[in-house]
């Protein structure tokens, strides 16, 4: 019995109705991330905000275009699952941003106050980086770069 734990995430044949954007993609990775474990549980929109807000790619964006977005793709995943979530984000997410889309997934995982990612959370992190053909090597430096922004917040 050796399933991965997130086989219907990453494994899921199904798809959403709608296409995603890259910036919807990327956002999915984050909310797939935050709702891997718990389904069911509430992601605070604060969360978003503050990970979407370190990429570029989110800059033209308000809060107002991120919370919508965010409240597109909670419903996409209610309704049709974070497998078909996935498979979207994944489809509409470009080679030059998967390790954005990785570091987007360390953030979601990673514990706010003390930069830690718990062990529950590593297990996700493994398979998402190998669903998404990152090596170990390009998967420590990711790692390594979101946690050195992590110790040295940018000034505003």
């Amino acid at each position: 019995m050796n399933m991965p734990k997130y086989d219907s995430i990453f494994n899921s044949e199904e798809y959403t109705e709608e296409p995603l954007n890259e910036a919807e993609g990327l956002a999915s990775i984050v909310l797939i991330a935050a709702l891997a474990d718990n389904p069911k549980e509430l992601v605070a929109p604060d969360l978003f905000l503050d990970i979407l807000a370190d990429f570029d790619l989110y800059v033209e964006y308000s809060e107002e275009d991120l919370l919508s977005m965010v409240d597109r793709l909670t419903a996409i995943a209610a309704s049709q699952g974070l497998g078909a979530l996935f498979n979207a984000a994944d489809e509409a997410i470009p080679d030059d941003l998967v390790p954005d889309a990785y570091a987007a997934a360390i953030l979601a995982k990673m514990n706010p106050d003390t930069g830690e990612i718990p062990a529950g959370a590593q297990v996700f992190l493994k398979e998402l980086q190998a669903v998404m053909d990152i090596d170990d090597e390009e998967a420590a430096e990711v790692l390594a770069e979101v946690q050195k922004s992590f110790e040295q917040p940018v000034e505003s």
